[in-house]
C-alpha cells in the first residue's frame, strides 16, 4: 500500500481506543490489516482475558523482563544495588511507571517475560498505579495475580498466559519501551514495536503496526456501518439469492 494513501487522524489515543471499541471486533480488524497488506500479527491463543467480553485496545508500551535468581543479599549488597538503580533513574519498575506517565494516555503494557511461568509478574496495586497515570490495559506473556481485585477495576482489561499467587521466584525489568517479541499464532513470534496498537477481544489478540493504526480504524468503521445495514436487511427477510447477489460471500 502506497504511503500517500495511508490516512492519519488528528485525534488522541483515548479517542482511537473509544472508536475501536465501538466499531471493532477481532475479525474486522484482521480483515482491515489484510486489506493494507499486513499479515501474521495475530498473537498466540495462550493470551486469555481475565474475563470474557474484555476488549483491550491501546498504544503498545513494550516491556522486557528477565528471570533473576533471588539471593539473600547482605545489607551492604542491597545498598549497592539500590545505589546502582538510583544512578540509572530508580528501580526498574519505577522507571517503567515514569515512562507510562510521560506518554500520552492510552498505553497498553506489553510484557515479554522470556517464557518464565513460575512467578506472577504483575499484580493489582501495580495495575492501579499504571492506570492512574494513563495505562489502559495489559498484555502479559506470563502470570498475573490479585485478579479478584483487578476485575473490580473500572476499566483495565488484561490478557495473560495465566495466574499465580506468588510474586517470589525472581525477575527483573531489563528494557522499557524497546521492541519485543511475543508468541504468535501463525508465526513463531510477532514483533511489538513502541507505538504499535494492540487489539484484543474474545477472538484473540493482534498487533496493528503503528504506520497503519488510523487507516485500519477507518476501514473498521466503514465495515461497521456497512454490516449494520446488512444485518437489518437480512433480519428483515432478504432472500439468500439477494444476499449473495448484493453482498457477495459473507
Amino acid at each position: 500500500m502506497a504511503d500517500d494513501s495511508i490516512r492519519d487522524l488528528n485525534i488522541t489515543d483515548l479517542e482511537r481506543i473509544e472508536r475501536f471499541r465501538t466499531a471493532g471486533y477481532g475479525g474486522c480488524v484482521s480483515d482491515a490489516l489484510l486489506g493494507v497488506g499486513v499479515r501474521d500479527t495475530v498473537l498466540s491463543d495462550r493470551f486469555k482475558p481475565l474475563r470474557q467480553g474484555m476488549v483491550l485496545v491501546g498504544r503498545a508500551l513494550p516491556i522486557k523482563l528477565h528471570s533473576l535468581v533471588q539471593e539473600d543479599l547482605t545489607p551492604e549488597q542491597q545498598k549497592a544495588e539500590e545505589t546502582e538503580w538510583e544512578a540509572q533513574g530508580g528501580h526498574p519498575q519505577k522507571r517503567m511507571m515514569r515512562t507510562i506517565e510521560s506518554l500520552e494516555d492510552g498505553t497498553v503494557l506489553c510484557f515479554d517475560c522470556g517464557g518464565d511461568m513460575q512467578p506472577a509478574q504483575f499484580g493489582e496495586m501495580s495495575c492501579q498505579l499504571a492506570y492512574a497515570h494513563g495505562c489502559r490495559g495489559m498484555l502479559l506473556a506470563g502470570n498475573c495475580r490479585d485478579t479478584q481485585y483487578v476485575l473490580k477495576m473500572q476499566d483495565f482489561p488484561m490478557y495473560t498466559f495465566g495466574t499465580r499467587p506468588n510474586a517470589f521466584g525472581g525477575w527483573i525489568i531489563t528494557e522499557v519501551n524497546q521492541p519485543i517479541h511475543l508468541p504468535g499464532h501463525i508465526t513463531h513470534y510477532v514483533n511489538v514495536m513502541p507505538g504499535d496498537f494492540i487489539f484484543a477481544d474474545n477472538d484473540g489478540a493482534q498487533v496493528i503496526p503503528k504506520k497503519f493504526v488510523d487507516e485500519v480504524l477507518l476501514r473498521v468503521e466503514d465495515t461497521y456501518a456497512k454490516e449494520n445495514k446488512q444485518r437489518d436487511q437480512i433480519a428483515a427477510g432478504m432472500s439468500i439469492d439477494e444476499v449473495y447477489r448484493e453482498f457477495g460471500v459473507l
